[in-house]
Order: structure tokens, then sequence, then C-alpha cells
């Protein structure tokens, strides 16, 4: 789902839609000023760390994901990695000077909860009778992928219905569920239809590089002449730069210039 998309629908919104399937919560994202009324400040080039809260009722497995994007663009995915005690943490590279927008999603995850419950099992029927399950789950990621990813991940559910009949010893069978490639091949394709976005985008916005500086030397070109009764100028304020420069300042900055009026000259 395009979270566009999933942000026009209620059920995205998480418990307070009454949608009873969706199960995941995301709360507490940070960096976060005044509930986004005011943006995020960094600069171009940083690498942005992104912080939630993210969990769900029962033992099921949940996916987490920082979203983030330009104005304008289209939403890139970032997979966030658990820190302990539900926090979850992401982090991007802001590729430009400008404005952004960034928001986290989360939804319990079928296919991960299937593989954490499979490598607990022990008891050989037990594993037979996931592997099928497992199967069912590895088809619908390929109807979800499609293409050559597709045509991978259909193949590996008929080997996990074959194994799961015939009679394979348990740790071939264990070898062929748990195959790492396989896996992440899977993730890609998630079944996120009843995932929680977190309903406010937060705003960001990157500037370049000298903005991250505070040591700026604010110039007044009239003030700068040398000679008394001579108003200065620009050329007055460039013959000051290495006296500015040997204080330490390498940013200067000059206020807004109106003309003069006459009254009260």
């Amino acid at each position: 789902m395009r979270l566009d998309d999933a942000l026009r629908q209620p059920r995205a919104l998480g418990v307070a839609s009454g949608e009873g399937r969706v199960r995941a919560v995301v709360e507490n994202i940070a960096p976060c000023v005044d509930d986004g009324r005011f943006a995020v400040k960094c600069i171009a080039g940083d690498h942005f760390v992104v912080e939630a809260d993210c969990f769900a009722d029962g033992h099921d497995v949940i996916a987490v994901q920082l979203l983030w994007r330009a104005e304008g663009e289209a939403w890139n995915e970032e997979s966030m990695a658990p820190l302990g005690n539900d926090r979850w943490r992401a982090a991007f590279t802001v590729p430009a000077v400008g404005r952004f927008e960034y928001t986290v999603k989360a939804w319990v995850d079928g296919f991960l909860t299937w593989r954490h419950d499979f490598e607990r099992r022990v008891d050989e029927a037990d594993l037979r009778l996931a592997a099928r399950s497992g199967a069912e789950l590895a088809l619908a990621a390929a109807g979800r992928a499609g293409g050559d990813a597709g045509a991978r991940l259909a193949d590996w559910a008929t080997q996990l219905q074959n194994a799961a009949a015939a009679a394979v010893d348990v740790a071939t069978l264990r070898t062929l569920a748990l195959d790492e490639d396989l896996a992440r091949l899977a993730m890609r394709w998630p079944d996120d239809r009843f995932a929680c976005v977190h309903p406010r985008p937060l705003p960001l916005v990157a500037d370049r590089e000298r903005a991250r500086f505070s040591t700026w030397y604010e110039f007044f070109p009239r003030s700068a002449s040398q000679e008394p009764g001579r108003h200065g100028t620009f050329a007055d304020c460039a013959a000051m730069l290495p006296y500015v420069a040997d204080m330490g300042f390498d940013v200067v900055y000059f206020p807004p210039i109106h003309p003069i009026g006459r009254v009260n000259r």
C-alpha cells in the first residue's frame, strides 16, 4: 500500500480507527518538534536517525519501517531495527538541501511470526505441519512480488509442500524452511494490509553546511567607514575582512539594507 493511500484510509491510523485487524501501535517518534508543528533542522548529507515506540498485542512479530521523502516525491523505505523495550531505530542520509518529511509504519507480520516459531519447533510432526503453513505464506508473497522474484518464491513454496509430505529428514526440512536468502526475498513483499502508519508525517528542513555555524559576523555597511562623516560602502566592508577572519569568523552576514529617508536624517 502506498503511504498516500494509507493516510487516506481510517484503518491505517491504528486502534483509533476501530479496525480491529490493525494491531500495531506507533508512538513517540523522535526527533520531533512540538508534535510536528515545527520542522526538525539538519544539514544536507547528515545521517538522520529516527526512533519510535512500536508494539502490538500478543506474541506475534512486528515489522517496522521508516518512510521518508523529499516533499512531493515518492516515499523511500528503511527497515527499522529493534533496540529493546519496544523502541525501534533507522536512519537515512539526507541527500540535498530542501524540505523533507518522514513517518513510521508498523504491522504484525505473519511471515516473520511463522519463521520465529519454526526456529523453536523440535517435534517432527509440528515441523511438517508448520512447513505447510510456510508454503502458503511463501505462495502469497509470490503473488505480491510477481516476475522472477515471484517465480523463486513460488518454487520455494512447492519445495516446502513436497518436503513436508515426503520422508525427508528433519535437518533437511529445517534448512529449507529457514533459508536466509529466500526469507529476505519474501520480506521484500510483506502483507502490510493492516499496517499502522503514524497519521502525521513530520517535517524536516535540510540546510547548507554553513548553517551549522553560529559564529557569524554581522556587518552594518554604513558603519564600516574609517572616515568620520562618510557612510561606509561594500568596499569598506571588504577591506575589513582580514580583521574579521583574524577574530575567528568565517561567515559574514549583511542585514537588510534600506534607503535612508529625508525626515530626521
